[in-house]
């Protein structure tokens, strides 16, 4: 098929999705189905230390994620996928390892899809540095937008090469300390370029988070939910348990309209995130649905 034909194609099956999860979310007992309580994702980011046991340190990030991409097998991405649906969540947020443009074909991305499909979950955002091969991945997989790294692209190419794949592109902060950084390093943004907020990164550079994302308004259109210990370090913890004001985000949030996904992350290095899953889940819907 050619490009455009490829974009409508995943358009038709990423509504098709949608509106078969929504009518899912629908039921008596939850809240509307189009409510901030229903958007809540997993981010397999979350199992950066899976490959090693649940024990790693954070300066060793690159070769976590290669081994990560040498293991992650269709046995694997099914296990992962079960114990999402398990902990209660029906979207998720696939970190670039798990679908990585090195193992990843489009045969094989159907199959990742028929796995998600059989445990309920829906594929909201990916997880990793823009580029071409991570774009193809997510118009195979009808994911909207990458959120990550820019890599090498100006904030000129990145919007070319967004456009070119009908796929957005969201700048998750790291190293900056404001949200005028940020802003920057996406040209001010546009409707292709905008800001993925990493309350966590914010809260590890020291940085009042609810006024960065009041600061960033409009171009906030995915957030990486997360708490640490303290400034000056990324020890993450416990949402609620840390220095980061995450209730003052989240109503900072609903103050800029934001209509996005609240994917949760937690990468420990000493723990696996399972077993904190569910109560994370269960105190971002109870905030949520007030």
């Amino acid at each position: 098929m050619d490009q455009i034909n490829r974009r409508q194609f995943v358009q038709r099956t990423a509504l098709g999705l949608a509106g078969a999860w929504l009518a899912q979310a629908g039921c008596a007992s939850s809240p509307r189905a189009d409510s901030a309580a229903n958007r809540i994702a997993f981010n397999t980011a979350n199992l950066v230390a899976r490959c090693t046991n649940y024990r790693y340190e954070l300066k060793h990030w690159g070769e976590q994620h290669q081994k990560t991409v040498a293991q992650t097998d269709e046995a694997a991405w099914d296990a992962i996928c079960r114990e999402i649906a398990a902990a209660g969540y029906r979207a998720v947020e696939i970190w670039e390892a798990h679908a990585a443009p090195e193992s990843l074909t489009r045969e094989k991305a159907l199959r990742w899809q028929s796995i998600l499909d059989r445990h309920g979950l829906r594929p909201v955002a990916y997880a990793g540095g823009l580029r071409r091969e991570t774009l193809q991945i997510c118009q195979w997989l009808g994911i909207p937008h990458v959120d990550g790294g820019l890599r090498d692209q100006t904030p000129a190419q990145a919007t070319a090469l967004c456009r070119e794949f009908g796929v957005r592109f969201n700048l998750e902060n790291h190293p900056e300390k404001t949200a005028a950084e940020a802003v920057a390093k996406i040209g001010g943004g546009n409707e292709w370029l905008g800001i993925c907020v990493d309350t966590g990164w914010f809260g590890t550079q020291g940085a009042n988070v609810p006024d960065a994302i009041r600061a960033c308004g409009k171009l906030v259109r995915h957030t990486h939910i997360k708490d640490v210990k303290a400034a000056g370090a990324h020890e993450t913890c416990l949402l609620g348990g840390g220095v980061v004001d995450v209730p003052g985000c989240l109503l900072a949030l609903k103050a800029v309209g934001y209509t996005g996904w609240y994917s949760w992350e937690d990468e420990p290095e000493d723990r696996n995130p399972f077993d904190s899953a569910v109560v994370n889940r269960q105190w971002l819907q109870a905030r949520l649905k007030s």
